[in-house]
């Protein structure tokens, strides 16, 4: 599946609002992690929004990255703030210039969205942000290569399936070895129960990793 068939997905997906508004678990993970955090929250791949609002509502400084035209109209529609709208941009996260648009200390939040580039762009995503000296955190949940929707679809490589959508099934060794070049990983598990939805229970990694120059 094209870039471009992909992000209409997401706008049929979202123009017809079948996502949940609760916050997801990882949200309510992430939050308590970070506790009283005063930095910007990036949400990479941000959907309709229901980490973000919930991370504003906890009093988070946000800003919301998405590729689906609709998700980003939704949001802000859901937003009071005119600053805050302005922070929900329509790009694609893998090529997104950080470093030239958050200026604050941040941290880049990534839930269901990792799986979703190559791994061409992922690595190219690393390298960029390796460099940006206010970030601070990376958090990611991810689809492991141990799910049970690995395999099924149309094939594209290894890892790499189609259905509706495409997703790229991410091996935690891999993913490891590409994150420690440039960050320091503080928390790492791949598991079932992070994610349950009705009869659906994924397989996910989840990844807390803190840039090198950052003394925790």
């Amino acid at each position: 599946m094209s870039k471009k068939t992909n992000k209409d997905f997401w706008n049929v997906f979202y123009k017809n609002k079948l996502a949940v508004s609760k916050p997801s678990n990882f949200a309510v993970f992430v939050k308590e992690f970070l506790n009283n955090y005063s930095s910007t929250i990036v949400d990479v791949g941000c959907g309709n929004g229901r980490d973000l609002f919930y991370f504003k509502k906890n009093k988070f400084d946000i800003m919301g990255i998405d590729l689906s035209k609709n998700a980003v109209s939704l949001i802000k529609k859901g937003l009071k703030d005119t600053k805050d709208k302005k922070k929900i941009i329509h790009s694609d996260f893998a090529r997104f210039d950080y470093k030239k648009n958050v200026k604050k200390k941040f941290s880049i939040y990534s839930r269901f969205t990792w799986h979703t580039i190559n791994e061409r762009s992922e690595v190219a995503l690393l390298k960029k942000i390796s460099k940006i000296p206010n970030l601070e955190y990376i958090f990611i949940e991810t689809r492991s290569d141990k799910d049970e929707l690995c395999g099924v679809g149309k094939k594209i490589s290894k890892n790499e399936f189609v259905t509706d959508h495409y997703r790229r099934f991410i091996n935690k060794n891999n993913l490891v070895k590409k994150i420690k070049k440039s960050f320091k990983i503080i928390y790492l598990k791949e598991s079932k129960g992070f994610s349950k939805f009705k009869k659906e229970d994924p397989c996910l990694i989840r990844l807390i990793a803190i840039r090198k120059s950052i003394k925790t």
